[in-house]
């Protein structure tokens, strides 16, 4: 086993752990994958807690969901994740999770509302789509999610009574988008054990939504030498030299700290 794949282990490791203790992963919950090749992909084993996962522990598959490596048996939904790869060839992770407060929105029957946490309208355009029930594991969960994900603009994606699901450059990318989510809901609940929510003024939503498409844009056309998603094996920076994902970080904090002053 190369450093390379050593390193992606430890990173899909050091993911289950923060989303175990910070209540998404409860249990045996939850799984989160990342690609290796051109045809193989890693994957958090099923039925183990996801908290004290071992980089030994992670199992290797290809595309078509057959094992390569490992002991253990890979996580039951991972043709949920082959179908996010399948239908967004520019990301190389995928996180899905059980975040409560997200979670609770839909088993109340009710989507996080338009218009009210700059967040929300910056990172995901404003909306977070919710897939159709679907029964968890198999095909038809796998095929709940791809037409919400399809869109370059949609990272995230609400499972009915279920989870989250969020796509990412890497695992960490993933993971943080989780955290938004979950965040903004909890803002919600709380606004509204408060009285309810006051909605922002369109003018200051109509500028978050075109630094979210600035975002969108510089995430797929930017190559950071890290990504190893279909998209990116040919694509090449234009002088040559990889943007380190450091570098990418800072781009993306200045337009994210430029629209916090424009509203």
């Amino acid at each position: 086993m190369n450093q390379f794949e050593w390193k992606l282990r430890e990173d899909l490791c050091e993911i289950a752990r923060r989303m175990y203790h910070a209540g998404y992963m409860s249990g045996s919950d939850g799984n989160l994958s990342t690609i290796l090749s051109p045809n193989e992909v890693l994957v958090t084993p099923s039925r183990l807690c996801k908290g004290f996962l071992t980089p030994d522990q992670i199992v290797k598959i290809d595309k078509q969901g057959n094992q390569l490596a490992g002991d253990l048996p890979p996580t039951s939904e991972v043709a949920m994740h082959l179908a996010a790869y399948q239908e967004r060839p520019d990301i190389c992770a995928v996180a899905h999770c059980h975040p409560p407060i997200l979670i609770a929105f839909t088993v109340a029957g009710l989507v996080l509302p338009e218009n009210i946490l700059p967040e929300i309208e910056m990172l995901f355009g404003g909306k977070i789509p919710l897939a159709p029930y679907a029964t968890p594991g198999g095909d038809d969960l796998a095929n709940s999610i791809r037409e919400s994900i399809r869109p370059r603009e949609n990272s995230v994606v609400l499972l009915d009574h279920h989870g989250f699901l969020a796509v990412g450059n890497d695992i960490y990318q993933a993971a943080i988008r989780v955290e938004h989510a979950e965040a903004a809901a909890k803002v919600i609940y709380y606004a509204r054990q408060l009285g309810g929510e006051i909605p922002l003024a369109q003018d200051k939503v109509d500028i978050l939504h075109q630094k979210h498409q600035k975002v969108v844009e510089l995430e797929s056309s930017v190559y950071t030498g890290y990504c190893h998603a279909d998209e990116f094996l040919t694509k090449q920076p234009p002088d040559g030299s990889p943007i380190s994902e450091a570098d990418l970080g800072q781009i993306i904090r200045q337009v994210v700290q430029q629209t916090m002053k424009d509203l």
